[in-house]
């Protein structure tokens, strides 16, 4: 006759590394004897993460030319196997300075995403995946180019009085409803407002101004001749998603928004945190 550990039917029982409730396995408990910590069913097997770092700053005027706009950052994606009882540090970079970049959003020991660049010259922005555009139309006064989005490239100054169009943004993966973000600055113009991806979370300058979004990742817009209306880039964003078959965190810092939707949990960072499960 076949032998059995045992045991019983229903909910498995909490633990943490050092204490356990109920009746468990035999080999569960053997576990425990060889390793001093109590198997704790709480972590999940697989969490996803989306990491947006915060998006660069535009630059002020060159003379009397349109300063090219901040570049939005791109996203950084993955899976890690979270250890249960451990606390995992969250930072949400923040929108650079005008002509600096972004500050780096992460996940400590797991990930950390690329920021958006900074113009400090009439040229739009880099980011690590797409370029900014160029200020090459013939003449003074001329506009900037237009920073990279996280989804495209930023667009040439179209004439020597306006600025280029700040690239497209990306949905923000894993966001429940879809957010836009990432949206590259638009070049200063001369005298007239850029075309910033203003419905991504870029910035705009000129007559009609667009700041940034909040933890969006955008691009500031680079300034117009007034020399005083250049843009600092959006803050990021963190957001990690697993099965909601598995049971929410045990602890967290920083407020995230917490969604349990489609089958899954969302915890969405707009500020700096932690997370333990």
């Amino acid at each position: 006759m076949a032998v059995t550990e045992g045991g019983i039917i229903g909910k498995q029982n909490p633990s943490t590394s050092t204490s356990a409730s109920g009746a468990w396995r035999l080999n569960e408990a053997f576990l425990q004897v060889l390793g001093g910590d109590w198997p704790n069913f709480n972590a999940p097997s697989s969490v996803s993460y989306s990491i947006l770092s915060g998006g660069g700053g535009g630059a002020v005027s060159q003379g009397s030319k349109g300063g090219g706009g901040g570049a939005g950052a791109t996203i950084t994606q993955g899976t890690f196997a979270p250890q249960a009882s451990v606390t995992y540090a969250v930072t949400v970079g923040a929108g650079g300075s005008v002509g600096s970049s972004g500050g780096a959003s992460s996940i400590a020991g797991i990930a950390t995403g690329n920021a958006g660049g900074g113009s400090t010259s009439t040229s739009g922005a880099n980011n690590s995946s797409y370029n900014g555009g160029l200020s090459n139309t013939g003449g003074v006064p001329r506009g900037g180019g237009g920073g990279a989005g996280a989804g495209g490239n930023g667009s040439n100054n179209p004439s020597e009085y306006v600025g280029g169009s700040g690239g497209t943004g990306v949905v923000m993966p894993l966001h429940p409803t879809a957010l836009r973000v990432g949206g590259g600055g638009g070049g200063g113009g001369y005298n007239t407002a850029s075309s910033g991806s203003a419905s991504d979370g870029g910035g705009r300058s000129g007559n009609s101004p667009v700041t940034p979004g909040v933890n969006r990742g955008g691009g500031g817009a680079g300034a117009t001749k007034s020399y005083t209306d250049s843009q600092s880039g959006g803050s990021g964003r963190v957001i990690l998603r697993y099965a909601d078959s598995s049971p929410a965190a045990t602890a967290t810092t920083g407020s995230p928004t917490v969604t349990v939707s489609g089958g899954y949990r969302h915890y969405d960072f707009t500020s700096s945190g932690s997370i333990t499960f």
